[in-house]
């Protein structure tokens, strides 16, 4: 069994404030925030880390370029620990909902966006920050069809039998991102957090903090569909 670390942050720390920033960058509404940070913890798990170090160098081989990018992933309280044991197990993809952009794992850039995924009606639930490895990136219309779902990633033009790596509602927000292999994705923090607190300190009424939510979402091109 792999060992895991997870070390709480101090909140004075340039690495608290990095995580943070990070969180709230596309959390917040008119001055309001949707999702209050209440404490995060750095994570690591060095048989984890290296398989995805593995991964890059097979990246790299394979499409010659490859990037790191910050993606967010929403679960329940109990997934937390195994996945962070274990990583992300893609066959278990869209067990509790989603899979409309591919039957993988799904980031998010937009923390307010994955909170969707998370536990609901708890005073604190739990968000992870991850590294996800993108290297060719494919826009794919949204899916509602279960029986038409993407299982992997179309071709790429004029490199033979070679896939995307990476598909997507909007290549450029990133605001859902879908992976389709093992080991290129690792967890780097916890956020732990409440919804519905204002920067003033009081809490609304879930009525509101959706109406702010769904502005929230419209402005990076949210449609009442969904995702």
């Amino acid at each position: 069994m792999a060992l895991v670390e997870r070390t709480k942050l101090n909140p004075g720390s340039s690495e608290y404030r990095d995580v943070a920033d990070e969180f709230n960058s596309k959390n917040v509404v008119k001055g309001n925030k949707m999702l209050e940070v209440v404490s995060i913890e750095r994570v690591h798990n060095d048989l984890l880390e290296q398989r995805f170090l593995q991964k890059k160098k097979q990246y790299e081989r394979t499409y010659g370029h490859v990037r790191v990018v910050k993606g967010w992933h929403g679960t329940k309280e109990a997934n937390v620990a195994p996945i962070l044991r274990n990583n992300f197990d893609v066959s278990k993809h869209g067990q509790g909902v989603g899979h409309r952009f591919g039957a993988g794992v799904s980031f998010s850039s937009m923390a307010s966006y994955a909170s969707y995924y998370c536990d609901k009606g708890a005073p604190t639930c739990s968000m992870l920050l991850v590294d996800v490895l993108v290297s060719n990136v494919v826009e794919v219309p949204e899916n509602r069809n279960p029986l038409a779902v993407l299982h992997e990633p179309p071709l790429l033009p004029g490199h033979g039998s070679l896939r995307y790596d990476t598909t997507a509602k909007n290549k450029e927000r990133m605001d859902v991102f879908v992976k389709f292999d093992d080991d290129a994705y690792l967890p780097t923090h916890v956020v732990h957090f409440q919804r519905g607190s204002r920067a003033a300190g009081v809490a609304a009424s879930t009525k509101a903090d959706l109406a702010l939510l769904l502005e929230l979402l419209k402005s990076f091109g949210w449609h009442e569909n969904g995702f």
